[in-house]
């Protein structure tokens, strides 16, 4: 009889490359949540789908229950994954993430914590209670940033230079959480990088370590560009990955994938942001497949279909720069408005010698807001050098316009940091 896999939710990034990879291993593969196939295309590529939401969490119970389901995964939905692991605690099935790993991907403050407890480098932080005393204005030096405590993506994220900036940030923070509690650090100022790990039986190895870029002018969390060409791992290597490894341990994190986000300060020294106990939305996964030898999807397919990894199927930790160059460019909305038509996406998947892959399921109608995500394109090559002509030509290609026949997309151009990989 064939072995059972329930994905919760069809639209997550990365689900449709871990439900191949279940349909490749012979798996029988059905998918849930309330979009019709019209509004999931994903949902085509299951050999079964229902018509259930995530959140009935009780409902989901039965049906696996009735259905037999052994193994349960889902993309880079956070939600998703707080549900997987409340499924497969009730079903007795694996699942790499527990609550108590996973609560450091939520609370900002624990995760902060962690890293301090484990000399992994943080930004200086202040303490503003919600009565704020002057005292505790007095000890700011600006500018710094106000954060959510659990919240990702910039949500509830704000700069200040002064008291009165501080003050309404704070009270921004706190709408958009469940807490009163708020994160108030010194600004940093410097390019992002990403550092992304496998884990097993408490081990974990580093996948690759990557820079981040944004167009200048536009948010710096509107990175555009991320590619395995840097030439700053020796000092990540040296200030960072030993002791993330060890708050790693110290989590509880004992399998499946995790990265970390940080920023090379000004001051020339590497501060880590935030982390993630999954895969990234940027969909480097694909990118590794190819250019680190590390397939993500396979690994976490075989932790939900009951397989323990041990410490030496972890892959040798990176220690030099891959022979190839990998990318995901991220192509994001200018401003709000609503989708008129859209050019050029056919063309760049036919780039001759160049393999690549186009996530994003747009449709003439839709409505964007400003600064969102509207394709994510993957793909490798020779070197940086082919890399920016490869981005160059979607540059000169692809085209979303909106209602008023206007292009909204933001192009990434500054070729020559890319190249020198900064």
């Amino acid at each position: 009889m064939e072995q059972k896999l329930l994905m919760l939710g069809s639209t997550g990034r990365g689900t449709k490359e871990l439900l191949l990879e279940a349909k490749r291993r012979g798996l029988y593969t059905i998918i849930t949540d309330n979009l019709s196939i019209e509004q999931s295309p994903t949902k085509e590529y299951a050999d079964e789908y229902w018509m259930i939401s995530t959140s009935e969490i009780d409902l989901l119970e039965k049906k696996c229950r009735e259905n037999d389901i052994k193994a349960i995964m889902n993309g880079i939905s956070t939600y998703n994954i707080s549900i997987a692991m409340e499924l497969c605690r009730r079903l007795g099935l694996s699942c790499y993430a527990t609550p108590e790993s996973w609560h450091y991907t939520i609370d900002k403050r624990a995760f902060k914590d962690l890293c301090i407890s484990c000399s992994v480098p943080v930004a200086q932080d202040y303490y503003i209670s919600t009565n704020p005393t002057k005292e505790e204005f007095q000890k700011v030096v600006y500018p710094v940033v106000v954060k959510a405590i659990d919240q990702s993506a910039n949500r509830g994220m704000s700069y200040c230079d002064n008291k009165d900036e501080l003050i309404d940030a704070c009270d921004y923070a706190r709408s958009m959480s469940s807490s009163d509690v708020v994160i108030v650090e010194r600004k940093l100022e410097g390019r992002e990088y990403t550092a992304w790990y496998a884990l097993a039986d408490g081990s974990a190895s580093l996948i690759n370590f990557a820079s981040m870029y944004n167009q200048s002018g536009y948010p710096s969390n509107c990175y555009s560009v991320t590619t395995t060409h840097t030439n700053k791992l020796g000092r990540y290597l040296k200030e960072v990955d030993p002791n993330f490894k060890e708050a790693l341990k110290k989590a509880g994190c004992k399998e499946g994938i995790a990265w970390i986000e940080m920023m090379l300060d000004k001051d020339g020294h590497f501060y880590v942001l935030e982390t993630g106990y999954r895969m990234s939305g940027d969909m480097m996964a694909r990118v590794h497949k190819n250019v680190s030898h590390f397939d993500t999807y396979a690994w976490l397919v075989d932790i939900a279909a009951g397989k323990k990894h041990l410490v030496e199927d972890l892959p040798e930790g990176q220690k030099q720069e891959p022979q190839r160059c990998g990318c995901s460019y991220i192509l994001w909305s200018e401003k709000e408005g609503k989708i008129s038509r859209i050019e050029g996406l056919n063309e760049i998947a036919k780039i001759q010698g160049i393999n690549i892959n186009i996530d994003g399921n747009l449709s003439v109608g839709d409505g964007v807001v400003k600064h969102q995500y509207l394709y994510v394109i993957t793909f490798d090559t020779d070197d940086s050098y082919k890399m920016c002509n490869v981005i160059n030509k979607i540059n000169e290609t692809v085209k979303i316009y909106d209602q008023n026949n206007e292009d909204i997309v933001i192009r990434y151009t500054d070729f020559s940091s890319l190249n020198a990989g900064e």
